[in-house]
C-alpha cells in the first residue's frame, strides 16, 4: 500500500471520528463520511466494505494501537475521556449490537497480544487466566465483554465515577 493510500484510509477514519462526535454510528452514512473526507464513494469502497469495517480500522489503528499493555486500563479510560462524544455515540446511543461485537473482538485481541508479550502487569490475573485457559481467545473475549460492560455503564452514568476510582475498581475485580 502506498503512502497516499494509507493517508486516504486515515483521512476516512478521522472523518468518521469527526462525525461520531455529533451522531450515533447507525445514523452516519457513507456519503457523509466521504463528504467530510472530501473523497468519492468509490474511494471509500476501495478500502472498506462498509462503515463498520471503517470503524474497526479506525479504532484499531488510531486508538487501540496507542494503548500500552502495561497501563491498559488507565490508557483506555484516558482515551474515552478525551473522546467522550465519540464513545457515547458508539455505546449508549447505538442500537446496533454488531458494533459491540466488533469492539469485543478488537479488545480481546489487544488482551491476547498484551498477554503474549507480558504487558498485562496491572491485570496480571487476567493474563494468567488467559494463559492457563484451554480456550485463550474465548477467555480474552469474556474479559473484553466484561470490561466493555463496565465502561458502557460508566458512560451511561455520564462518567459519574471518578476515573481513578473506576481504574482501581477494574484492576481489583479479582479480589
Amino acid at each position: 500500500m502506498t503512502q497516499q493510500q494509507k493517508k486516504r484510509k486515515e483521512l476516512l477514519a478521522q472523518s468518521l471520528f469527526e462525525l461520531l462526535k455529533h451522531e450515533a454510528i447507525e445514523k452516519i452514512t457513507v456519503d457523509q463520511i466521504c463528504h467530510v473526507a472530501e473523497v468519492h464513494r468509490s474511494t471509500f469502497y476501495r478500502y472498506f466494505r462498509d462503515k463498520y469495517d471503517l470503524m474497526h480500522f479506525a479504532f484499531e489503528k488510531l486508538m487501540l494501537a496507542r494503548i500500552e499493555g502495561e497501563h491498559f486500563v488507565d490508557a483506555m479510560i484516558e482515551m474515552i475521556l478525551k473522546n467522550k462524544e465519540v464513545f457515547r455515540n458508539i455505546s449508549i446511543n447505538n442500537n446496533n449490537n454488531t458494533l459491540y461485537w466488533i469492539m469485543v473482538d478488537m479488545l480481546s485481541q489487544q488482551l491476547l497480544d498484551a498477554q503474549k508479550e507480558g504487558r498485562l502487569h496491572e491485570l496480571e490475573w487476567i493474563g494468567n487466566d488467559i494463559k492457563l485457559s484451554i480456550a485463550p481467545l474465548l477467555a480474552a473475549k469474556m474479559y473484553a465483554g466484561a470490561f466493555l460492560t463496565i465502561i458502557f455503564e460508566w458512560i451511561n452514568s455520564n462518567y459519574q465515577m471518578d476515573p481513578q476510582e473506576l481504574s482501581l475498581f477494574i484492576k481489583n475485580l479479582h479480589k
